[in-house]
Parts: structure tokens; C-alpha cells; sequence
């Protein structure tokens, strides 16, 4: 089977916050009546290299690493296993080298969707049994492709617990001109993947200069760090999500520049799971 390319030195941070909730919560929910499922979006081939590099449009970013394991892959590991396994991926051909990891592993039940990952989820969220069923999802596009909709989907189970890989910096920073002339295109891929158009008075302000020969002039000056960010995409989330965590964990680079920020949320809005949704996500991000 061939490898996904994808990944930085933060993968291994990503990974691992991912993994060791998945840990705590098979463990947590073991002895519960639940059906406990695993949802996997962009899951490439379950695993990842850096041999081959893809040059992909701005909203579709290239990311590098060394041969290791992908999410999928370490999901299927977890002890005590999930009763189902939902590994989504749009590309044919990565779709069909997940499917090789039935073999891997006979004793999981995994269905693998070749299909948008929005759309698969949606439909997930809508035919899916929640007053029976638990999980949760990791959200890994490579950019802005997770759509609000999605995300209100799983909000409305009350059931699922997600991780999200936000592109704060190498997304939603880079779509923000400094002029605040975005082109059509960007905005409408800001407004899907933030769910409104708030962004552009939360991100830019208007001040007034001199001119020579209009005596003042507007200006629009971009407002946006990486802090004001975090802080806007959380707000979004709690909107729709009864549990958010306070902070993400925020995957740099080599400059200790934020690339991207992994946000955990909670659908389930029983006052215990509540809390309990909250120390785990806690413990998982100290991994």
C-alpha cells in the first residue's frame, strides 16, 4: 500500500493529542451501552510520507512528513476497539488502500466512504442512531474544506465528540489580504468555513488618514494575530457546541509561528459528560 504525503514536524504533536484522547475515551466509555464509532475525514491511506510531494491550490496546502502512522491507522490500534470505523476520503485511489486495512485488521468493523467528506458526515449525523450511539471525529483537511454546515451536523447529534484542525495561520491568515481586497472566491470559502461574514469587521477597521486633497480618508488596516484568531474560531464553536475547550493546541513551525490550531468540541450536553468531555480533552492535550 502506498503512503499519504502529508505532515510537518507538528504531525507527531497532532497525532498524538488525537490518539491518546481516543485512548482515554474508549477506556472512559467501555463499560457504557453504547455503540462507540470513530469517524475519520480526509483520512488519505492511513498513512503518511514525505516521498512525494503535491503542489496543491492555496486552499488545498501541502503538507510534509517523514513515513509513520496516520490517524486511521492508530484509530484501529486503540484498545478497547470502537464497534464501527467510518474512514472518508474523496480520492479513489486513496479510498481503495484504506479499504486494504480490512485485512489488517478483520476484527474491526470499518466501512471506508469515498465520498466528500461534508457530505458523508452530514449524512452520518442524519441516519445514525444517537440515543444508542457515542464517538468521535477528527475533522484533518488540508485546508479550509470543512464546512460550517458539517459542523452543525455533528453539533446536532448531541452525541459526538470532534477534533478539528483549524488553518489559522496557513488558511484563514493567508486568505486575509492586508488590503482587506479579497477576491469573491476567498470570501465565499471564509464565510462556508466560518458560517458568517463577522470575520470582516473582527479581522479589519477602518481608520482615517490625511490626504492632501480630500483632507481624510478611510482606511482599511487588517486586525487580526494569532491570538484574536483562536479566539474568534472557539467563539464560532461554542455557538453551536454545548462543550469547547478554553484554548487549542497550536502546532507551529520551526519559527514557533501557529500553522494550525487542533480545537476540540463536544455535542453532548449532559452537565457530568460536559465535564467529563473537558478533563479529558484536557489530559489528551498534554500528550
Amino acid at each position: 500500500m502506498s503512503v499519504h504525503s502529508f505532515g510537518g514536524a507538528w504531525t507527531e504533536r497532532k497525532l498524538s493529542v488525537v490518539r491518546r484522547y481516543l485512548e482515554i475515551y474508549a477506556n472512559a466509555l467501555k463499560n457504557q451501552p453504547f455503540q462507540r464509532v470513530y469517524i475519520d475525514a480526509f483520512a488519505g491511506t492511513g498513512d503518511r510520507t514525505d516521498k512525494r510531494r503535491e503542489t496543491l491550490p492555496l486552499l488545498d496546502l501541502p503538507e510534509f512528513d517523514a513515513v509513520a502512522k496516520g490517524s486511521a491507522r492508530l484509530a484501529l490500534e486503540i484498545e478497547p476497539a470502537f464497534h464501527r470505523y467510518f474512514l472518508i476520503e474523496r480520492a479513489t485511489r486513496r479510498a481503495s488502500e484504506l479499504a486494504t486495512l480490512k485485512s489488517e485488521f478483520p476484527s474491526r468493523k470499518i466501512e471506508v466512504i469515498s465520498a466528500d467528506a461534508n457530505d458523508a458526515i452530514v449524512e452520518l449525523c442524519q441516519k445514525t442512531n444517537w440515543r444508542a450511539t457515542r464517538g468521535v471525529v477528527f475533522l484533518d483537511p488540508y485546508g479550509l474544506q470543512v464546512t460550517w454546515d458539517t459542523l452543525v451536523a455533528i453539533a446536532r447529534t448531541k452525541a459526538l465528540d470532534v477534533w478539528v484542525l483549524f488553518p489559522s495561520g496557513m488558511g484563514l491568515n493567508r486568505l486575509l489580504t492586508k488590503s482587506g481586497d479579497i477576491p469573491q472566491e476567498w470570501q465565499d470559502t471564509l464565510d462556508r468555513s466560518l458560517g458568517t461574514n463577522e470575520w470582516r469587521s473582527a479581522f479589519y477597521r477602518k481608520e482615517e488618514e490625511a490626504d492632501l486633497f480630500a483632507g481624510t480618508r478611510s482606511k482599511t488596516i487588517k486586525d487580526a494575530d494569532p491570538v484574536k484568531l483562536e479566539k474568534f474560531y472557539l467563539d464560532r464553536l461554542r455557538k453551536i457546541f454545548a462543550t469547547v475547550s478554553n484554548t487549542c493546541v497550536r502546532l507551529t513551525n520551526s519559527k514557533d509561528q501557529t500553522m494550525y490550531l487542533l480545537c476540540f468540541a463536544s455535542a453532548n450536553p449532559h452537565p457530568k459528560v460536559k465535564g467529563l468531555a473537558t478533563r479529558l480533552a484536557g489530559w489528551a492535550a498534554k500528550a
